[in-house]
């Protein structure tokens, strides 16, 4: 079949279209993504890649959400994301000491236990995978 060049190929798109659909979800379900670390230490390696690597991402799919971040300068401080939730609910995740890709599964986690809470409710899944609300 005949397919643009500038277009990647169905199969490449979809698994765009995967991996984008958990930050898309984001929005619906978490009211404010809060990271605070110390962008100097040792053990923040992983938080900051993933600030580095997915922060405007995350932002231009959810432009409304707040996604702040918090740096200190205390060496000992061990860097926590926080999710706040619908009616005032709040989780957090310890990140120290985490890869960028453990770091992403622990903000999939927080996805994941904001769709059990009372008055958000499940994403709905589709090729096993979680859809955006709109």
């Amino acid at each position: 079949s005949f397919s643009p060049p500038f277009l990647p190929r169905l199969p490449q798109r979809q698994e765009r279209a995967r991996k984008m659909a958990w930050r898309a979800a984001m929005g619906p379900t978490i009211q404010e993504l809060r990271i605070l670390l110390n962008p100097s230490a040792a053990q923040s390696t992983g938080v900051t890649s993933f600030i580095n690597n997915q922060y405007n991402f995350i932002k231009a799919l959810n432009p409304s959400m707040p996604f702040l971040v918090r740096e200190t300068t205390d060496a000992s401080y061990t860097p926590v994301i926080y999710a706040r939730y619908a009616f005032g609910e709040e989780k957090s995740r310890d990140v120290t000491n985490m890869s960028e890709k453990e770091v992403t599964e622990a903000v999939k986690g927080l996805l994941a236990d904001g769709t059990t809470l009372p008055g958000i409710g499940p994403l709905p899944v589709i090729d096993g995978s979680p859809k955006d609300i709109i």
